[in-house]
C-alpha cells in the first residue's frame, strides 16, 4: 500500500473525530443545528423546495432516514411540508424563515470556529485545503456510486 494512502486514512479518521469533538465542546456551537439538519437545510436553502427522495439523494441517505430528520425539523419549525401540486402522493419540503435563520446562525458560528482554527494559514493554503477537500468528497462520492452499481449487477 502506498504510504501516503495510510496517512490520508489516519488523518481523515482523526479529522472526523476532532471535528465532532469540537462541535460538542465549543460553546460557540451550542444551540446550532446538528449535522443532518444543517446539511438538509443547506440543500433547501441553496436548491429550493424538494421532495424527500431529492434530499436523500443529495445527502446520500436512505429516504426513511431523511423522513425522520424532516419530521424532527418540522417539529422544530425549521421546515414545512406540503403536497406536490402535480403528484398528491409526494410531499414537498421547504425551509421556513426560522429554519433559514438557524442555518445562517450555524453557518456563521461554524465559519467563526474555522476562522480561528485556521487563522495562521495563508489564503493559498486555505484554497488548497478547500480544493483538496472538495476533490476528496467527490472521489468518495464517486467511489460509493461505483461500488453501489457493481453490487447491483446480477
Amino acid at each position: 500500500m502506498e504510504p501516503a494512502i495510510a496517512d490520508v486514512e489516519r488523518q481523515v479518521a482523526l479529522l472526523l473525530r476532532l471535528a465532532d469533538r469540537n462541535r460538542r465542546r465549543s460553546r460557540r456551537l451550542e444551540g446550532t443545528l446538528e449535522r443532518s439538519a444543517y446539511l438538509a437545510l443547506g440543500r433547501l436553502a441553496d436548491g429550493g423546495p424538494a421532495g424527500i427522495n431529492e434530499i436523500a439523494d443529495h445527502l446520500r441517505l436512505d429516504a426513511s432516514t431523511v423522513t425522520r430528520q424532516v419530521l424532527q425539523m418540522e417539529a422544530l419549525g425549521y421546515v414545512s411540508r406540503s403536497r406536490d401540486d402535480n403528484d398528491a402522493r409526494r410531499s414537498v419540503i421547504d425551509a421556513t424563515p426560522d429554519g433559514l435563520a438557524a442555518l445562517e446562525a450555524t453557518r456563521r458560528a461554524r465559519a467563526d470556529v474555522y476562522a480561528e482554527v485556521l487563522a495562521d494559514w495563508t489564503p493559498d493554503d486555505l484554497q488548497t485545503l478547500a480544493t483538496s477537500l472538495t476533490r476528496l468528497n467527490a472521489s468518495l462520492d464517486a467511489s460509493l456510486d461505483a461500488s453501489s452499481a457493481t453490487a447491483a449487477r446480477p
